[in-house]
């Protein structure tokens, strides 16, 4: 086998003395503290922005459950304000209408849905609760009565709809 110098790929370049050999060593463990070093350094910034990142997550987050709260404070606010007149039941059912609304914009802003049930609707039990069951002459299980809405968040369930039911004679 031919000695061929550093760098040429035909052949293994073989050091012709231990002299040599030393120094190609030493070479090549210099260079794989400067490859460990920059793997360390390259880990280490991977990580800080790991951590950055969740920190920034985590801060957005916290940020966006504060305004959410601030909201429903107001609505806090326009319930008291509303209690604190003293005035005609007329009154204070508008006031509280009003009050029942502005959360309504709340929750919608913050991706809460109320779940459209109407009596006469088929039962869906993914949207849909029992809360009490009749039996009568229909073809299939149908809502008769409403007694709680259901909300989805996002497009999934958060609560589903209470409801009366009234499903067909066995």
């Amino acid at each position: 086998m031919a000695q061929t110098e550093p760098g040429e790929k035909d052949e293994l370049y073989l050091p012709d003395n231990l002299e040599n050999c030393h120094a190609e060593l030493s070479a090549a463990q210099q260079e794989l503290e400067e490859m460990k070093d920059k793997y360390l350094r390259a880990a280490a910034q991977v990580d800080n922005v790991r951590k950055w990142t969740e920190r920034d997550t985590l801060a957005r987050a916290k940020e966006k459950q504060r305004s959410f709260l601030r909201q429903l404070l107001e609505v806090m606010d326009n319930l008291e304000r509303a209690l604190a007149q003293p005035g005609e039941p007329v009154t204070l059912y508008q006031g509280v209408q009003l009050t029942r609304n502005q959360l309504g914009k709340v929750l919608a802003q913050a991706g809460v849905e109320r779940i459209r049930v109407e009596p006469g609707q088929a039962f869906d039990p993914n949207y849909h609760e029992g809360v009490d069951v009749r039996f009568g002459d229909v073809d299939q299980p149908t809502i008769v009565a409403v007694t709680q809405p259901g909300y989805l968040y996002e497009n999934d369930l958060l609560r589903p709809a209470g409801v009366v039911v009234i499903r067909p004679i066995d």
